[in-house]
């Protein structure tokens, strides 16, 4: 009975920690890498100090800003207005579009997600297949780890990590506006969170500036993109970079997570082979760095089957 009533004691102490996580405080800032259709670029959204009532609910109000590079070096702007809400640890969107369920962090382990949607076309169902909790910058915070069908190999499973008062750390605040469908566009990468009280979150691999684009703002080479070529794309086994006068010295190549699965070292000038038939299926980002540590080229690719 004793041992009962200290896990109970124990179980209603973190309630209150739960009940403290604050989702869109004033001034919360999510960053991602933005690409879609031959552009690309950077996506902002921030909680704005405006609140709007849809319905019966009062919504937290977001400002989306993409800033896109397309062809040319041309930059593009557009901007436009989120909206959110979260009642008992339940989050829903809304945009020009619609209402949108976002989050559930009432649910547990082989719960099914019936809304969740990354637009085009996408594969259900998603279902949580782990919960926990993960520390960062001294806040210990519940995520959830979701699985879906792969959409690239029959019968195995791809999954997304979300965490509560951040949201999905493999795609969009709004998980929508990510297609799925195998080597399809947009895609959202994301990079860093910040708010006053969770101070800044960097996820970003090599701890790339949040709010950098290439070729404008980072240490990436401003023509790196263009004398960079990989092919085939997508691959299976082997894909082959040609690059033009950049000695690279080092490749890396990372998942979605920002996790490294692979290293090479080489002094190739003009001409690279990497093995990739060990890794699974999905998308990578693929670094190219030279003798100094900085980084020539970053390209993403896709990998199938075995």
């Amino acid at each position: 009975m004793k041992t009962i009533v200290c896990i109970l004691i124990q179980l209603l102490l973190l309630v209150p920690l739960i009940s403290q996580i604050n989702w869109f405080p004033v001034g919360a800032k999510w960053s991602y890498e933005y690409s879609a259709y031959g552009a690309y670029g950077l996506n902002t959204v921030e909680v704005i100090p405006e609140d709007t009532v849809v319905g019966t609910h009062t919504y937290k109000k977001l400002l989306s800003k993409i800033i896109s590079v397309g062809q040319n070096n041309l930059i593009d702007t557009f901007e436009e207005y989120l909206y959110v809400f979260e009642e008992n640890r339940v989050i829903t969107g809304f945009d020009r579009y619609g209402g949108l369920f976002l989050y559930d962090f009432n649910r547990t382990t082989d719960d099914t997600l019936e809304y969740m949607s990354f637009g085009g076309w996408s594969p259900s169902p998603f279902v949580v297949d782990s919960i926990g909790t993960i520390e960062i910058n001294g806040h210990s915070l519940a995520f959830q780890d979701i699985r879906f069908p792969d959409p690239f190999n029959q019968g195995e499973y791809s999954d997304i990590r979300v965490i509560e008062g951040i949201g999905s750390i493999n795609s969009h605040l709004f998980h929508d506006r990510t297609i799925l469908q195998p080597f399809d566009a947009p895609f959202y990468y994301f990079r860093c969170y910040e708010d006053n009280n969770l101070g800044l979150i960097n996820l970003s691999y090599n701890q790339i500036d949040c709010d950098s684009i290439e070729g404008i703002t980072t240490s990436i080479h401003e023509s790196g993109k263009d004398k960079t070529s990989i092919f085939p794309n997508p691959a299976t086994d082997f894909i082959t970079i040609k690059t033009e006068n950049q000695f690279i010295t080092k490749i890396i190549v990372i998942d979605i997570l920002g996790i490294p699965r692979k290293t090479m070292y080489t002094i190739s000038k003009e001409v690279l082979k990497v093995d990739i038939h060990q890794l699974e299926s999905g998308m990578y980002f693929i670094f190219g760095l030279d003798k100094s540590g900085a980084i020539r080229f970053k390209e993403k690719i896709n990998k199938y089957g075995s």
